[in-house]
């Protein structure tokens, strides 16, 4: 039974990390980040990036028009996922990677995810419980009782969504049948999907991942009794860290997707400390300002769309 995502519990199926690797196809110059409004960890990077204050072009990858399967895009990251991150050249992938590097990067400079030596134990075992969560399972899996809010809707039923990107990568693994590293990412991006798919319909798979969800959160509600929460703080430190990153935007697409109600109480500590985090000028700038359905997401992939139906749209 598989309770966490695929990246985490079958490295093998993907690329590894890259971490400041240069790459012909991307700018040259400047701090870009390819990203998709709506993408959880897309949320993670860009509220990083503005807690840093670090100045950004933003590259837009419309998941809802599926260009993260662009073969210019997967040219810059082979995992056909967002986000990406890009500095003068050099690409940096991975969630926990790309916001590792803008913390050593930038951090000391603006006195910014700075703990001790002994909280970086924790912070660091913090962000891996949270990328341990089967959040795209939570996400686009069917949970008995639950609406999920728009644009998921019925996408979620009978892993119809994934179904959709398996057949589309099919088609593009012939379409590119001579290009090997093309070829090669779809292959990889695909059996990804299957195996996801396959935990989000598998009988009983989803009321497990809710059970062992809850688990996880019931540790997390501990350690902020006994933590530096308790004391004024953060959940594994003293000051604002990447493990209050990563847990403010797992909080925040909970919510969305109409769990919390399953997971936590309304009066718990938990959502206490999602109150503090959604605060932040930092997180309503790089998550909720971003979170506007219609403008966002909906707009830009019809513009898109209607381009593509005349031969108009363009490659990322």
């Amino acid at each position: 039974m598989r309770l966490k995502p695929v990246y985490v519990t079958d490295p093998n199926l993907v690329d590894a990390p890259l971490t400041d690797m240069p790459n012909q196809w991307a700018p040259a110059k400047g701090i870009h980040l390819y990203h998709f409004p709506l993408s959880l960890d897309s949320q993670k990077v860009r509220q990083g990036l503005e807690e840093l204050g670090v100045q950004w072009q933003s590259h837009p990858i419309l998941l809802s028009a599926h260009q993260q399967f662009s073969p210019s895009y997967v040219r810059i990251n082979s995992r056909c996922v967002v986000p990406t991150l890009v500095i003068d050249g050099k690409v940096t992938t991975d969630t926990i990677n790309i916001l590792d590097l803008l913390a050593v990067r930038f951090g000391a400079a603006n006195q910014c995810f700075e703990t001790s030596e002994e909280e970086r134990k924790l912070v660091n075992d913090w962000v891996d419980k949270a990328a341990g969560l089967f959040i795209e399972a939570l996400t686009y899996g069917h949970v008995e009782g639950v609406k999920k809010p728009f644009p998921l809707g019925n996408a979620s039923e009978s892993g119809r969504s994934h179904q959709d990107k398996v057949d589309l990568l099919s088609g593009l693994i012939e379409t590119y049948k001579n290009d090997p590293t093309l070829k090669t990412a779809y292959e990889k991006k695909r059996a990804v999907i299957e195996a996801t798919k396959e935990a989000m319909v598998a009988p009983g798979q989803m009321s497990a991942i809710v059970d062992a969800t809850r688990v996880e959160l019931e540790d997390l509600a501990h350690q902020l009794a006994s933590g530096q929460f308790a004391d004024g703080g953060w959940l594994a430190s003293d000051a604002f860290s990447l493990a209050d990153v990563q847990w403010g935007a797992v909080l925040y697409r909970l919510q969305w997707v109409g769990l919390q109600p399953l997971l936590w109480e309304e009066d718990s500590i938990i959502s206490a400390y999602a109150e503090k985090l959604f605060a932040k000028a930092s997180f309503q700038t790089g998550v909720v300002e971003w979170s506007r359905v219609g403008r966002k997401v909906v707009l830009p992939t019809i513009r898109y769309k209607l381009l593509e139906a005349f031969g108009l749209a363009r490659d990322i």
